[in-house]
């Protein structure tokens, strides 16, 4: 057989089944979102921008070019904001914690506002953003600006600090280098007037050794005897004479004097050094200023409850898909005619829609108004008889085409395909239904068709029709009554419940007979089990043009089993998404092993919303009921003129 594929309607299908557990999936998992952001608490959050102005002079500068730091300033800043320090003041300032406050306390406390904090750089800037988190909207901008101006505070403390460092550093260093100035003076000053003489031999001393060092680079090139040796050597000699009167307090007065020359340069730029730490100290200048304090936030970033609505909405879509394809791909029930036809390899000979269905669109019956227990059995059995005779009442409607396809393409004739049985797998799928309706059909086309009441359990098709079950099969078979006693036609149904206007009312249930069930034995099997069905069917189709048999299900009674073999043909009735399709597959096997001939299937009971979209071909019925249509009203006016004449 052709194999299918799924496409958009076998999709549409699956969503129409299972729309029920799709919805509930939806409207759960939108409601556990809703719940799930109500029970949260609004969070807010506010954010102080700072900027950090590190104020260098020129010495800062080149030692920073010089000196190579790895480390980036804006990055250690941010982590100090949120630091231990900055955050414990920060603490005390807004009062969760004070100087009394235990250790083991004050330190949770910090750690909780250090979690409920964030700061980061501002990329390619000199700014960073402080943003606190909190449920109140007051207390995160009051605590976002408060860390802002710790911060601050700590920052100028720090730089006061520094200056004031430097300033006691430089102090000292003054005061040492003015006692070592003092010292070194007081030694110059006890040369007296030999300081002249004494200045006058450091120059000397200077030249002999820069002509030393001309004399040594010449003899790199020449020898002792070579003239400007000779002359450098001259020099050195006249210089040594003019220094043979100097002692060697020449030498410790010229390093004095440049010491106390050193110091007093030291000296002089210490002082200077002084002043600026002085001014630095008391400037008051912080290098850290606010540029956005925090606003009061207006709104809560947390829960976002429209957009976490959305996504909630679009899980529960995603959700309810996921399920709807589980729950078809674990139901054992078989779903479309493709599934049918490739499980079972049987062809499906027709698809029946729910007749219920048609019912409830044609307002037939209302069960919504009060009645007594009488009126409401009586409404019970005209409401059953509606259903078992439907094709009857309704002949142009869906449900009757449907069974006009059945009878075309169950193919009958006049040489072997003249019996039937009509069974299902399991109860309550339609079987009795579909044989009465199907045997309306046949008989509105104009064939003589006989329906047999076989199903010795629970029959039905007497009851149908009006009729009583008394005097029929069962009596046939145990030879009590003949043939023509246990046949009843449409004379019968007149005297039956139906009256003379229901039969009247559409054409064709005059070509109608009926041999009912009879008494109700005890064992039907062995009844049935019996030669006296073969005489019946030979009799039968002496005097009709079709004969259904109606059974009781294959899986749990053995009755179509015995029956089956007798006939020409079983039809098989089987409602989508009632039986599992083992079920049916067994039923296909049980069948065939006791030599049964099995037409194929009918999918009955299908529900327009779903699977029944897929098989519905508007044009083709309009088309149909426009003539089917023209022919019960041809028949209607050929009914009344020969009832006329």
């Amino acid at each position: 057989m052709q194999q299918y594929e799924l496409n958009v309607r076998d999709y549409l299908r699956i969503f129409g089944k299972r729309r029920f557990v799709m919805m509930g999936t939806f409207i759960f998992v939108l409601a556990a979102t809703f719940l799930n952001l109500s029970g949260q608490s609004y969070v807010y959050e506010a954010s102080a921008t700072i900027k950090i102005v590190e104020r260098k002079n020129i010495a800062g500068l080149l030692t920073e070019w010089i000196v190579y730091n790895p480390q980036d300033v804006m990055e250690s800043e941010t982590k100090f904001i949120k630091g231990f320090p900055v955050m414990e003041q920060v603490a005390k300032r807004l009062g969760y914690i004070t100087d009394s406050t235990p250790a083991l306390e004050a330190q949770e406390t910090v750690i909780g506002l250090q979690g409920s904090v964030d700061t980061k750089k501002v990329s390619n800037t000199n700014i960073i953003e402080i943003t606190a988190r909190g449920g109140d909207p007051l207390k995160v901008a009051n605590l976002a600006n408060t860390i802002a101006e710790v911060y601050i505070e700590q920052n100028l403390a720090e730089k006061t600090k520094q200056a004031r460092t430097a300033k006691q550093f430089i102090e000292d260093q003054l005061l040492q280098l003015e006692n070592r100035l003092k010292t070194s003076e007081e030694i110059l000053r006890g040369y007296g007037g030999r300081a002249g003489d004494l200045r006058m031999a450091e120059p000397i001393q200077n030249k002999i050794t820069e002509l030393q060092f001309e004399k040594t680079a010449l003899l790199q090139k020449y020898t002792e005897k070579h003239p400007k040796v000779i002359q450098v050597t001259e020099q050195i000699k006249d210089l040594g004479k003019q220094i043979i009167g100097f002692s060697g307090d020449d030498l410790e007065f010229g390093r004095i004097a440049r010491e106390v020359e050193l110091n007093k340069k030291l000296y002089s730029m210490l002082k200077e050094k002084l002043e600026e730490a002085r001014i630095t100290e008391a400037q008051k200048v912080s290098d850290v200023s606010i540029v956005d304090p925090a606003v009061l936030p207006t709104s809560p970033v947390e829960p976002n409850k429209q957009m976490g609505m959305v996504i909630g909405a679009f899980l529960g879509m995603i959700m309810a898909v996921v399920l709807a394809f589980l729950f078809e791909t674990v139901d054992p029930s078989i779903g479309t005619i493709e599934d049918v036809e490739n499980v079972i390899k049987l062809y499906v000979l027709g698809v029946v829609p729910s007749i219920h269905g048609e019912m409830e669109s044609k307002k037939r019956f209302s069960f919504f108004k009060r009645r007594s227990p009488e009126e409401a059995r009586e409404m019970e059995r005209e409401a059953d008889r509606y259903v078992r005779l439907f094709v009857h009442y309704e002949p142009t409607s869906q449900v009757a085409e449907s069974f006009r396809t059945i009878q075309a393409n169950l193919k009958i004739s006049s040489e072997n395909r003249r019996v039937f049985l009509v069974t299902s797998s399991g109860p309550s799928e339609g079987k009795t239904t579909t044989l009465i309706n199907l045997g309306l059909t046949c008989a509105q086309s104009g064939l003589k068709t006989l329906l047999i009441s076989s199903d010795l359990r629970r029959p039905a098709i007497a009851r149908a029709f009006g009729l009583k079950r008394e005097f029929g099969l069962r009596e046939y078979i145990e030879g009590t009554l003949d043939y023509d006693s246990v046949v009843k036609n449409v004379s019968d149904m007149v005297l039956g419940e139906m009256g003379y206007e229901e039969i009247l009312k559409f054409p064709g249930i005059e070509n109608i007979s009926i041999i009912p069930s009879g008494d109700l034995p005890s064992n039907p099997a062995a009844l049935l089990d019996s030669d006296r069905i073969n005489k019946l069917i030979e009799e039968a189709k002496k005097n009709f043009d079709l004969i259904l048999f109606d059974s009781p299900p294959v899986l749990p009674i053995a009755d179509a089993s015995i029956l089956a073999p007798l006939v020409d043909s079983v039809v098989v009735v089987y409602e989508i998404g009632k039986t599992a399709r083992q079920a049916l597959m067994r039923c296909k096997l049980q069948l065939e092993s006791s030599g049964a001939k099995i037409s194929g299937v009918v999918l009955n009971n299908i529900k327009p919303r779903t699977e029944y979209s897929m098989f519905t071909y508007p044009y083709y019925y309009k088309y149909k009921n426009k003539y089917a249509e023209e022919a019960v009203d041809k028949a209607k006016g050929t009914r009344g003129e020969s009832k006329r004449a």
